[in-house]
């Protein structure tokens, strides 16, 4: 199950570059003084996600570098946001449960895009997911002064789920203190 495409990593990085680069240029042409990493990686995924993925002509429907570029684009953004290395686990995680959906037949029930299929899990994709969770976690520290990570922070989102604001609280309390006992250093490889 799952599908072993190579990427052509090269391609990936193009994408990266021109939906940051798009990015910013938009955030200055609307005035954003200095637009952090952060919120250039935000709309960068959203680039990314409506503009290529979300491509109405369907060219990209069965990309797997655009989709590589989406995955590292949106983790990247989220790991930044709320520097929770948690979010590590994220892309094994939905590789799995997508290889689970593959296997009962419900994979393209997870289509959020519009007609756009969901592509079968793909190992290189969750590589470049991991890349960026380092690389946002490396935005965090930047764009806060070194501050400490926040274990369990981004559990709500991740877990894509419409969670009681005290369940996700009670989540998020126990992966912070799961993740305390391991205090692990992340920095970019």
């Amino acid at each position: 199950m799952g599908n072993f495409t190579k990427l052509d990593e090269s391609r990936v990085q193009a994408f990266i570059d021109w939906s940051q680069s798009a990015a910013g240029y938009y955030l200055h042409r609307a005035d954003a003084a200095s637009p952090s990493q952060v919120t250039i990686n935000h709309w960068a995924w959203r680039l990314l996600k409506e503009s290529v993925r979300g491509d109405e002509a369907h060219r990209y429907d069965q990309d797997y570098d655009a989709a590589a570029a989406e995955h590292y684009m949106y983790i990247r953004f989220l790991a930044g946001q709320s520097g929770d290395p948690a979010c590590l686990a994220a892309p094994t995680l939905y590789a799995a449960k997508k290889i689970l959906d593959q296997l009962l037949g419900r994979l393209q029930k997870g289509q959020v895009q519009g007609g756009h299929p969901v592509l079968p899990a793909n190992p290189s994709i969750v590589a470049w997911g991991h890349r960026g969770v380092l690389d946002g976690l490396n935005d965090y520290k930047a764009a806060n002064k070194n501050a400490s990570y926040k274990f369990g922070h981004a559990v709500e989102s991740l877990a894509g789920l419409n969670l009681s604001p005290g369940v996700a609280q009670k989540l998020g309390n126990y992966a912070k203190g799961a993740g305390n006992l391991a205090d692990l250093p992340y920095s970019k490889p």
